[in-house]
């Protein structure tokens, strides 16, 4: 009887690994290629979680239609926020625009920048800020994201790609956007959101 119920996991279990393997969730992985090209930020003096958010953007800039595949059709939301974006009008619109936009280059990673980055997201982590107005740090010449509460580079890129209940989609737009060829990236713990992030773009 205790073999006959092994064999009947067995087989299960086999089932379900031929399902997932032939499923978008493993049949499609990033070559190192794509990865190296993507990952601008690769060598420089700034963490994991920062340097993932700005893989992950250039993976969307570089492959749209297989980011679409790969990062976007199985996401769904974070471990904190559970599945927030389920079902949600702009995860299809990012949907949308994935599918019909060109490839773009990637955005390189500038110490100007993030410095500049670190200095607002510390400022905003410190005072609780929530938005992109600064009373220490100088106001630049560019492009700036802000982020809340999300703990990884995937979940940091996402947030500002799927632009959740953002109606301008002001963030996707600027990721997204042509014109920029650099960023500076920096995350810092933040008073009430307990984690914030903030990217600078020109």
């Amino acid at each position: 009887m205790k073999a006959l119920k092994y064999d009947r996991l067995n087989s299960i279990l086999f089932v379900l690994f031929v399902f997932l393997f032939s499923s978008n969730l493993i049949a499609q992985i990033w070559t190192e290629e794509q990865l190296r090209l993507a990952n601008t930020a690769k060598d420089a003096d700034i963490t994991q979680v920062e340097k993932d958010a700005i893989l992950y953007i250039n993976l969307a800039r570089l492959y749209p239609k297989l980011f679409l595949t790969i990062e976007v059709e199985n996401y769904f939301g974070t471990e904190r926020f559970v599945d927030y974006v389920k079902n949600s009008p702009y995860k299809k619109s990012l949907i949308k625009t994935l599918t019909s936009m060109k490839a773009l280059d990637a955005l390189m990673f500038d110490i100007k920048l993030n410095e500049d980055a670190k200095c607002f997201s510390k400022e905003s982590g410190e005072k609780g800020i929530v938005g992109h107005t600064r009373k220490i740090c100088k106001e630049g010449n560019y492009a700036e994201c802000c982020s809340y509460g999300m703990t990884t580079g995937k979940d940091i890129a996402m947030s500002w790609l799927i632009d959740f209940n953002t109606q301008s989609l002001g963030h996707r737009k600027i990721c997204l956007n042509p014109k920029y060829s650099k960023i500076g990236l920096s995350v810092h713990d933040h008073k009430k959101w307990e984690i914030c992030a903030v990217a600078e773009f020109i």
